[in-house]
């Protein structure tokens, strides 16, 4: 059995190596050794985070807080500071918006000179429809001394970018619209490519049933209705490619607001039948659709009061109801996910389909919300306030 100091030094090493599970093993080692040392709870928070145990890293970083509370030398200040933008990062990587507002909010207090927090806090209000709450963080930053020219200019722009789409009284789904619009020429550019070397777009994956009939594949454990597409397969080969990844998002800019393709920003959709929000990033091959209810239940409750709704809306996109006679078909839905205390998220590949699918689900929500009233809903890479 080693000292403290050696599963420390083996964790630290194992973290530098992305060895995430062995950085754990070394400082639960350490940890059990001395477990009121503030830097090593940080350390095991920061590996579970790393290795995506958000809700194993959050009682590690909470309690990393409490144990560095008497800390109060200068020498002290950034280790803590440090400390609290983890946590404040585990909350947002749980879904635990507000509490990740406030742990940046105490940040802002506690060392009120540093700006990079303030930052942070700003895009998270503003991400998280908070949207005057951030442009106000936003606006203190322009007064700030150590926000440096580059950084006033940007948060400038985005001021400026949110005042004038109020002006002009757009709605918000113009941003949606635009991600459609863009990815559907993308798709059809790329078809157009690869259409006369034999590639089929937007075919179905499917597999033969006991009576050897094409039947098409549902993964396994996934929802009944969240058959899939592939962009393109070439049937001479079987191979199947994507036009776009997930993991490189397409960003959209309108003339006029092209500060706010830079971050997530969530705008109000006004004149619905509940309020709905849209992030100026909403990538359509990869939605996320999110819906938050006005009362708390456990997941499986939540999900039920929704996810029928959703199946028929994803089956009528799958089947080409929002397309053209060729085109335009849903491609993949994740399954549902719980989202806090009340809220219920999914994320679509809606391929080419028009922008009507939209329409159609605001639709099929208007009379989940006659049953369950519905506080928000959200389209694009947003975060739910609790």
């Amino acid at each position: 059995m080693g000292t403290l100091d050696e599963h420390a030094k083996a964790g630290m090493a194992a973290m530098a190596d992305r060895k995430w599970e062995a950085a754990i093993e070394q400082f639960k080692a350490a940890l059990a050794l001395d477990d009121t040392r503030p830097d090593l709870n940080h350390a095991i928070g920061t590996a579970y985070l790393q290795r995506g145990e958000v809700m194993s890293a959050i009682p590690h970083l909470e309690r990393t807080i409490a144990l560095a509370e008497p800390y109060n030398e200068p020498q002290h200040q950034s280790m803590k500071l440090q400390f609290h933008m983890g946590l404040a990062a585990g909350y947002a990587m749980a879904d635990q918006t507000d509490k990740s507002i406030r742990t940046l909010q105490r940040v802002v207090d506690l060392w009120p000179a540093r700006v990079e927090p303030r930052v942070q806090l700003a895009q998270l209000l503003l991400q998280s429809c908070r949207l005057d709450d951030g442009l106000a963080v936003y606006a203190g930053l322009l007064e700030h001394a150590a926000f440096d020219k580059e950084g006033k200019a940007a948060a400038e722009a985005v001021i400026g970018a949110v005042r004038a789409w109020r002006e002009t009284e757009h709605p918000a789904s113009i941003f949606l619209q635009a991600h459609a619009e863009e990815y559907r020429k993308y798709f059809d550019d790329i078809v157009a490519e690869v259409g006369s070397q034999g590639w089929i777009a937007e075919a179905a994956r499917m597999a033969r049933g006991p009576d050897g009939e094409p039947k098409a594949i549902v993964p396994q454990g996934a929802r009944p209705y969240a058959m899939q597409r592939v962009d393109l397969v070439n049937p001479a080969e079987g191979t199947i490619s994507g036009v776009y990844s997930e993991q490189e998002p397409m960003v959209v800019t309108l003339n006029g607001f092209e500060p706010l393709s830079q971050l997530p920003v969530m705008l109000p959709w006004k004149d619905q039948s509940f309020p709905v929000w849209v992030c100026t990033r909403a990538p359509w091959h990869w939605l996320g659709v999110i819906i938050q209810f006005e009362k708390a239940g456990d997941p499986e409750e939540r999900i039920a009061r929704v996810d029928d709704a959703i199946g028929s809306w994803y089956l009528a996109g799958y089947n080409g109801d929002f397309g053209e006679k060729e085109s335009g078909r849903f491609h993949f839905i994740t399954d549902p996910e719980a989202i806090g205390e009340t809220g219920v998220g999914y994320t679509v590949d809606l391929g080419r389909s028009r922008f009507e699918a939209i329409n159609s689900l605001l639709s099929r929500l208007a009379v989940v919300n006659d049953k369950h009233p519905i506080r928000r809903l959200v389209f694009g890479d947003g975060r739910l306030p609790d």
